[in-house]
């Protein structure tokens, strides 16, 4: 059985696949293999309202999942013009927000839609760019992901840079909002954790692409707490690339063992349980 709702968080692998996982009962499950994924998307940002994950490619073309057919689209309207991957993501009242590419600049990308419901095609309606003031994003708080997470009850944002740079923005006034949290604590690049709030907003949850391990982070000290037992290399010995935001848990299938990894192509579910163990999982296959 599926465990409780809204802690189920979209992400993708280091390979072709989206993933979803459930920090609560401690299980992640692959729901579909593409090479319209990747290899490398990031980026991600979920619609909680929609069902859908939006995301770069490696092309930097700007995507989405729709879950409820599960298919892969493109997003109209107006291009992004991204020259590199952002490597963050946040989906926040019908807009995509991320931070250009190693800058203070929080962009907005805002999105009309045709159609209603969980297959409503959207599109780039307008964009916007907030320039941070006090970011100073240099040295080791260069503004590199990482990951970035939204508290959609008070229009929050939170961030940390792959440097464990973790800081707010009021995004009613982005640019003058600067809050940093926890400095950089050196120029170590393997600290930083992708990001994503519980459907409720009530726990943000951190994850380290390189070790695969899973934590809490309180957004108001910074202090993180890692998850015993919860690990999640699911494809080249690698954790998720990118996490997008939470949505309701699909069920895992009954047939799937304990703490067994097995990726899939094509359209399909496969679940993985990691509880109480740290286990190597160096040797996780890539998708097919």
């Amino acid at each position: 059985a599926a465990g409780p709702l809204g802690h189920s968080m979209s992400g993708v692998d280091v390979a072709t696949a989206i993933w979803e996982s459930n920090p609560a009962d401690q299980t992640a499950t692959q729901v579909l293999t593409s090479p319209e994924i990747g290899p490398p998307a990031n980026a991600n940002a979920y619609d909680s309202v929609r069902n859908q994950m939006f995301f770069v490619t490696a092309a930097n073309t700007f995507d989405y999942w729709e879950r409820s057919t599960n298919t892969i689209k493109s997003v109209g309207g107006l291009s992004l013009g991204l020259g590199s991957d952002p490597n963050n993501g946040a989906f926040y009242n019908d807009a995509f927000w991320y931070f250009t590419h190693n800058s203070n600049v929080l962009n907005r990308a805002t999105l009309s839609y045709t159609g209603s419901g969980e297959t409503a095609v959207p599109s780039v309606s307008s964009l916007a760019s907030f320039p941070v003031l006090g970011m100073n994003p240099t040295g080791v708080n260069t503004n590199t992901f990482g990951d970035i997470a939204i508290d959609t009850n008070t229009g929050t944002l939170y961030a940390m840079t792959s440097r464990g740079r973790f800081y707010s923005l009021d995004l009613s006034n982005p640019v003058l909002s600067f809050n940093e949290i926890v400095a950089s604590p050196g120029n170590d690049r393997s600290v930083g954790l992708q990001l994503s709030f519980d459907l409720n907003n009530n726990t943000l949850y951190g994850h380290n692409y390189r070790s695969g391990d899973w934590y809490t982070i309180d957004t108001g000290t910074g202090a993180v707490s890692q998850i015993t037992g919860f690990n999640t290399l699911v494809a080249g010995g690698r954790g998720f690339r990118d996490l997008g935001g939470s949505a309701n848990p699909v069920p895992e299938p009954s047939t799937i063992g304990l703490a067994a990894v097995g990726l899939v192509g094509g359209l399909g579910y496969t679940g993985i349980r990691r509880r109480r163990r740290k286990a190597e999982r160096a040797d996780a296959t890539l998708a097919a």
